[in-house]
Formats: structure tokens, sequence, C-alpha cells
């Protein structure tokens, strides 16, 4: 009897004829599978969006809708489902047609007991070596993707020190502030990358404007304001960076009642990952020190927002930042200062070469 490892796998048996299923279902049953049954296109579908299947073996020829039409749907719906077909018909056209539709391998009738088990199994450990080889590219981007985020943030603080944990603070309520809001999962990523990276656009910004004490003057404040700008360009220039470019680093600077900036929106015409963000990034801007002031207590920084509801701020972001208890934001604040001192730490282990230990290497 030929092993089979995939014991306990959900097999999909879809043929109009029920002698033909039983004798399939007890087959497959007797070399571990879990089996269920339709007897049509519509009734497979069905199964398939209330069930966890793992491969799904259907008959090409049917009533209704037959196995080309079941393959093309499941590779819409269900791209890490395999589809078997099963047909009499072993023309080379035929063959075309059935996997150009979407299955993913075939067995001929009239198939062998032995057979069916086989092609099952192959079809899993197929399945399930793409399945792998996909999670351990997208493994792959992910971590491109953050060391990328992390260079430009590293980039962003050398042109910037003041502004050190300023931007893993406000991405941290950012992100409690979109869940509460009941923002799209989907659209986490976007935000989340928008927030860390909202003022990258400062590292074009001349070195005497950005570091200037004292007010600047129009000319000056005329080019500080074109910072968002210049970060949606540099964001635009990278594919996975373009929609945080839209969402949140070009708008981050945009007020509720139209009197922000680049470009003057006004209300829901700013994305909503915005509208997020400014509330967020006011909280840290108003309870953290600053050269010309001390903090403000959590309790002074709600009354402000409430304040500028409405004007400055999306109302309705307001209500829901309210809602949420002080001792949340700053139990956020505590843990990543927290987690900052400690990489502080570890970092007094590996000091820079001085010139000094670089002759003694020598």
């Amino acid at each position: 009897m030929y092993h089979v490892a995939s014991r306990g796998a959900r097999v999909l048996v879809v043929d109009d004829e029920p002698l033909v299923v039983e004798a399939i279902e007890r087959v497959l049953r007797s070399y571990g599978y879990v089996v269920s049954v339709a007897y049509s296109v519509q009734e497979a579908l069905q199964i398939l969006a209330q069930e966890r299947i793992d491969v799904c073996l259907s008959d090409l020829h049917m009533p209704d809708l037959g196995g080309k039409a079941l393959a093309r749907q499941v590779r819409q719906q269900y791209p890490e489902i395999p589809v078997i077909i099963m047909t009499g018909d072993n023309s080379l056209e035929t063959l075309r047609e059935t996997l150009d539709s979407g299955a993913i391998d075939f067995i001929t009738k009239p198939w062998r007991s032995q057979e069916l088990p086989i092609v099952v199994e192959r079809n899993i450990r197929r399945c399930s070596v793409r399945m792998e080889e996909q999670k351990h590219y997208l493994r792959k981007l992910n971590e491109a993707y953050s060391d990328m985020l992390e260079a430009l943030l590293i980039a962003l603080e050398v042109r910037e020190r003041e502004i050190e944990g300023h931007c893993e603070r406000v991405t941290a309520y950012t992100m409690i502030l979109a869940e509460a809001m009941g923002v799209p999962p989907e659209k986490h990523p976007d935000i989340e990358r928008g927030a860390l990276l909202h003022d990258v656009g400062k590292i074009g910004i001349p070195d005497h404007i950005l570091f200037k004490n004292g007010p600047l003057n129009a000319a000056e404040w005329e080019i500080m304001r074109q910072h968002p700008v210049i970060g949606y360009r540099m964001c635009m220039k990278i594919r996975s960076l373009q929609n945080a470019a839209s969402e949140v680093v070009l708008c981050h600077h945009e007020q509720w009642d139209g009197s922000g900036y680049p470009q003057g929106l006004r209300g829901e015409d700013i994305p909503i990952g915005a509208r997020i963000f400014a509330v967020a990034d006011a909280l840290d801007a108003m309870t953290s020190d600053r050269p010309y002031r001390k903090a403000l207590s959590m309790d002074q920084a709600f009354a402000e927002m409430e304040r500028y509801a409405g004007t400055q701020f999306d109302p309705q972001v307001v209500k829901t930042f309210l809602s949420i208890p002080a001792s949340v934001w700053e139990a956020v604040k505590q843990n990543l200062q927290a987690a900052s001192r400690v990489c502080v730490a570890e970092e007094t282990f590996f000091p820079l070469p001085t010139q000094q230990t670089q002759k003694k290497a020598a």
C-alpha cells in the first residue's frame, strides 16, 4: 500500500455520479484522508467557502458547470488549493485547456485505486513546497523593507537629532488610533510606514534652515513647508512606499479646516491615515520636552486636543482619541522609552573604534 504522509489532509471530491463519488471516497478514506463530497460545481463552491480544503478532485464533465469552470473559480478565490481534474479524454488539446483553466494536474479515466492517493499526495506536497517558498520570499522581502525603513530613519535622525524616538512613539500612537477607528487591517502597513517616515523629506531641507536658531523668515518657512512634498517624491520612487507616501507622508500637515499645507486639503479630502497621524503627532509634540518649554501633562494634552477638534483635527478622530484612557498612552510612551534605554545600554558594549584603538589594532 502506498504510504500517505499527509494523513488527515482534507480532499473535496466533485462528481455528479454518486457511485463514482462513493468509490473515490472509499479509496481516499482508506489512505487516511478526510473527504468531503459535492455533486455539482455550485455545491463545491459552497463547501469551499465553509470548510478548510487542502486539495480538490473534480470530474471534467458535469451537467451544470464542469471541472474547468470550477478550476477557474478556485484559482480566483482560493489560489492556495490545487485542483486535480479527472477525465476520460486524454487528448493533448483537452489537457492543455484543462491546465490553462487553473487545474494543477489531471488523472485519466479509468483510474486505478492506487493511482488516486499518489496523485493527491503529489499535489498536496507540491502545493506545500510552493507555499513555503512564497513564505520564505515574503520573509526576505519584509526584511528588505525593514532594513530600508531603518536606513531612512537613521538618515533622518542623523540630520535632526532632536526627533530621536519621536518616530517610534508617534507611529505607536497612530496604530492604536487606527485600530480604534476601525481602519481596515489591509491599510495598516501603509499607515505605519507613512507614520515612521512622515518627516523623511527634511533630509532635503538645507542645514541653515533646518538647524536655524530662532524663528524662520517667510522665505525660509516656505522652503520648510516643502518637506512633505520632498518626502512624497522620495517615497514614490520606492514601490513598497508609494501608498504610504500618499496616505501620510504628503498629507501629515494638512488640517481639517483646510488651513494646512502643502495642498490645503479640507475635511475628508485628507486621507484617513494622515488625519489619524495628525492627532498622534500632536500628542507626542505636546507631551515631550522641547528646548523652549516643558512637556504638557496628559490632561493638558487632552484639553488642547478637544479645543482644536473641528479646526486642526478631525473631530471623529479626536473623539476616538479621548475615549482611550490616558494610562494607555502613558504606558506606550514608558515602554518605548524603556526599550530605547536598553538599546543605548547595548550599544555601549560595541563602541565605535577611535583613532587610538585603530592604531593599536594596526
